[in-house]
């Protein structure tokens, strides 16, 4: 095993305690840190950075429709400034971030995949008083290749922000614990405005939406930020190409242990 010197360790020291504005030689949490997950709405899809924001207790994606997992993370930065324009200083704690480490495991704890990075950009400027400066990030929490890999059922993404000062000081935030679940035809809606009563039969049958030309279209429907991810969608949304949306017996989400589907 490789050992210091003394020379190496007063030198180390010396570098620890001259960085003692932002100590980047140990780890502090309090720095930087996750408020949590936007919970983005239907006709209010841009997240808003602001202290009182609606956050997720839980985030869902449908596997019918969705290929990944993709949220908007709600960063703290509690930084003071440093900048002074009466003393020609430049402001050194605004943080650029530059993406998120991301662990998926089980419920208990196991591990359901290597940990993976997800790039991204933004910026997080320093705190003013004693109030946190807030930005927001978008993240990867579950991408395709690995969702390929999940069964269906709820984990748990523990996710952590990293960046870098305008001063050159490698910054890295708590971390978020953040269940998702992972489904299958769950987040579509069957809402009794949207039923066929043309339709024969006693099943329910989802309308198609149609243009004024006969067309099948989505136009008359408010559709959720990310169609399959954290909102549900009425079935016109996709009556018109999807048995899963044309019927709820066909939809494994509504109908446990679904082994065929009934034609229209």
């Amino acid at each position: 095993m490789r050992r210091l010197s003394l020379k190496s360790l007063l030198a180390l020291s010396l570098a620890c305690v001259g960085a003692s504005a932002l100590p980047s030689c140990a780890t502090n949490d309090s720095m930087m840190y996750v408020i949590g997950v936007y919970a983005r709405q239907q006709g209010a899809c841009s997240p808003q950075p602001e202290a009182n924001a609606p956050l997720l207790a839980k985030g869902t994606i449908d596997i019918a429709f969705a290929r990944e997992y993709r949220a908007a993370l709600l960063i703290g930065n509690q930084l003071t400034e440093r900048g002074s324009r009466e003393q020609l200083r430049t402001e050194t704690s605004r943080v650029v971030l530059k993406g998120a480490e991301v662990r998926l495991e089980t419920l208990t704890g196991e591990s359901l995949h290597k940990p993976f990075s997800s790039t991204a950009t933004g910026f997080v400027d320093p705190s003013s008083g004693t109030d946190p400066s807030i930005a927001v990030m978008y993240a990867t929490l579950i991408p395709a290749s690995v969702l390929d890999t999940l069964d269906e059922g709820t984990l748990i993404a523990n996710v952590r922000v990293f960046g870098e000062t305008l001063g050159g000081q490698d910054v890295e935030s708590s971390e978020l614990a953040f269940p998702v679940e992972v489904c299958n035809g769950c987040l579509v809606a069957y809402p009794a405005s949207a039923r066929d009563l043309t339709a024969d039969g006693g099943d329910y049958i989802c309308k198609v939406a149609t243009d004024a030309a006969g067309m099948a279209t989505t136009q008359d429907t408010e559709l959720p930020c990310n169609v399959g991810v954290d909102i549900q969608a009425p079935c016109t949304v996709c009556s018109g190409v999807s048995a899963l949306c044309q019927n709820p017996k066909c939809n494994p989400a509504y109908t446990p242990g679904l082994v065929g589907c009934p034609t229209p």
